[in-house]
């Protein structure tokens, strides 16, 4: 039904942009299976690219103070640290929750040594997997250390990642809700002629800066507060009621 809604919606002239917390290569697989040409969102909206493109829409990378500090604070804790750039993205141990996340994202990974990252300005954000209260305590605290610099979120991975916490961490001022003003200005839109549909608490900024607001029935309670319409749950296939209802209030 999914699949039949985004068809429907690129007939009738909709743009369409994935914005997610995952990595580039994993977006544009996924947008490149459902047909979806044109920008996409990526690390929680670090990233904001058209993949036929010569240069990114919006890009903010980690700063490189706040990076090179990451490196150290995570060895010395002991967690599993993952780099991303655009193009890739790094462990320096062959992490078992790196290879569970990579499984659920479908994106391999490559062990490094992350000395060659000290010091570099292309990193688009570290993630710290989580699965125990050890490493979960650790990583509040890093995330109170680096207050007011760096954003940290917290994703629940499905699949073979299940019972992990991903917590992403990208530069201070970068949200869903900063790559959707990029997208409008990119398009020349009116925020009143974009749509946003989401779940997790993450896109609560991108719900914040359209005209129309959807949560998913399984949506987390700050954004079924927000929103304008509730549409079913993703297993029961609201993104595609999302669609038609769109597509119903468009001008013909």
């Amino acid at each position: 039904m999914v699949r039949r809604a985004l068809s429907d919606a690129r007939t009738a002239g909709l743009k369409i942009a994935l914005c997610t917390g995952r990595p580039m290569t994993s977006a544009s697989a996924i947008a490149l299976d459902l047909g979806l040409t044109g920008p996409h969102v990526a690390f929680n909206g670090a990233l904001v690219r058209d993949l036929t493109q010569p240069t990114a829409i919006f890009r903010r990378p980690l700063p490189v103070a706040a990076l090179d500090r990451l490196i150290v604070v995570g060895r010395e804790k002991e967690l599993c640290v993952e780099i991303y750039t655009e193009v890739a993205h790094y462990v320096e141990r062959d992490w078992c929750e790196s290879r569970r996340h990579s499984e659920s994202i479908r994106v391999p990974y490559a062990l490094a040594n992350f000395d060659r990252f000290f010091g570099r300005d292309d990193v688009i954000k570290i993630q710290i997997i989580t699965g125990d209260d050890r490493a979960r305590d650790a990583t509040v605290r890093i995330a109170t250390e680096f207050s007011g610099t760096l954003r940290f979120s917290v994703a629940l991975p499905v699949g073979p990642a299940a019972g992990l916490e991903c917590v992403n961490v990208v530069e201070q001022t970068v949200s869903k809700g900063s790559a959707v003003r990029a997208l409008l200005a990119y398009f020349r839109l009116d925020r009143n002629d974009v749509a946003g549909v989401g779940d997790a608490l993450n896109d609560l900024p991108m719900l914040e800066e359209v005209g129309l607001r959807i949560a998913m029935g399984n949506a987390e309670p700050e954004l079924k507060a927000v929103a304008d319409i509730v549409v079913d749950d993703v297993e029961s296939d609201g993104l595609a009621g999302a669609i038609d209802i769109i597509l119903n209030m468009a001008p013909s």
